[in-house]
């Protein structure tokens, strides 16, 4: 049995998570543009997908939450193959946007499904910081290919960098608390025994890929907050 720390730090893992999804939502729709990258949403929608209706449906809490986050992303899909098609300048690209939008879907799902059997990764821990690595180096990508902040915002990279920061500490909660110490005795404690851990579901590549990752969402935060002073937007007042 998990302890309520776990639950709790999973739960807020959601909820930045589900900020980041509604404030790309909403940014799309004022700049009728796209703010996930496409092979990003594919892999998002497939370990979704994978974790809510597949593996161990309803599970636990984060099983359960990954149903509506689903759904959410739907609605960033729809913005994707609706805006997407003038993203792009390559003729070859805009010509054949909606078949690579949806073979990126079709190529993505067997991938990281696959994943997680072929990994042993029922908590999703590997396909999951894996992706976020993935994501990260996208938005940065994404950020530099346009030179633009549209469909972009301070709080939505915050929220996403928030989001995977809780994704860590819950699985780091699994390894150092239990039902009958709910919370771990000390904050150094906390982070000797989890950046020493290595078995499943805290080894050292899930504990470096999530490093990686949180040192490139502080750098997206960065070059993003630069971007929108360059374009003489107040980076706090655009949601």
């Amino acid at each position: 049995m998990i302890s309520d720390a776990v639950v709790v730090t999973g739960v807020i893992c959601v909820l930045f998570w589900m900020i980041a999804y509604f404030g790309i939502i909403y940014r799309g729709f004022r700049d009728q543009s796209f703010g996930m990258p496409i092979t990003a949403l594919a892999a998002n929608l497939s370990w979704e997908a994978s974790y809510g209706f597949i593996l161990d449906p309803m599970g636990d809490h984060i099983h359960l939450l990954s149903i509506p986050c689903f759904f959410i992303d739907l609605v960033i899909a729809w913005q994707c193959l609706r805006y997407g098609r003038k993203d792009f300048q390559e003729p070859l690209i805009q010509r054949f946007y909606p078949a690579i939008f949806f073979g990126a879907i079709v190529i993505a799902f067997p991938i990281v499904f696959l994943g997680f059997l072929e990994f042993e990764d029922p908590d999703g821990e590997y396909t999951g910081f894996g992706i976020n690595f993935m994501m990260s180096i996208l938005f940065i990508a994404m950020l530099l290919r346009r030179g633009s902040s549209r469909g972009q915002s301070l709080y939505i990279a915050i929220a996403k960098w928030q989001g995977t920061l809780f994704a860590w500490i819950a699985t780091a909660l699994t390894v150092t608390t239990s039902a009958t110490n709910q919370w771990p005795d000390s904050l150094g404690e906390f982070f000797s025994v989890s950046l020493g851990h290595t078995e499943y579901p805290l080894t050292p590549l899930i504990n470096v890929l999530y490093g990686v990752t949180f040192v490139v969402d502080i750098i997206y935060i960065v070059l993003l907050y630069q971007q929108l002073r360059a374009e003489g937007k107040n980076p706090w007042r655009r949601l």
